[in-house]
């Protein structure tokens, strides 16, 4: 049986996740924790003590990292650092594919959310 062609510049997607504590555990739970040969781990757990820094600096880290496909990140997280995305936005790449996710303490806001204002343009719904 012949062996199916990878993606062009497919190298064995990673998911790369900033979050809050249960969002990163869930996910890890779910088995997609990684941590290379040099203790970088693929995630962020995102805390009060946090410094918006250290979230550019992980967001900076992952994109740049040609094993990440998929960066997940709260949507609260990403509504703080939405100038930082922006820029990455206006840049056209393809990989990593951003994803907004709620987070229990942050319920979902759609008013937030990218794509389905980019849906809803695209369809010309109106609220």
């Amino acid at each position: 049986m012949p062996e199916k062609a990878a993606f062009k510049g497919s190298t064995n997607g990673l998911l790369a996740m900033i979050g809050d504590d249960d969002t990163i555990t869930g996910l890890l739970l779910a088995g997609c924790g990684n941590v290379d040969e040099k203790r970088n781990s693929n995630f962020l757990v995102v805390d009060a003590r946090t410094t918006q820094a250290q979230i550019d600096e992980a967001f900076h880290a992952f994109i740049k990292d040609p094993r990440v496909s998929i960066l997940v990140i709260n949507q609260y997280i990403a509504h703080e650092m939405r100038a930082t995305l922006d820029k990455f936005a206006e840049l056209g790449e393809k990989r990593p594919a951003i994803l907004e996710v709620p987070s229990k303490e942050h319920p979902y806001d759609k008013t937030l959310d990218p794509v389905y204002q980019r849906t809803k343009l695209l369809l010309g719904l109106r609220d």
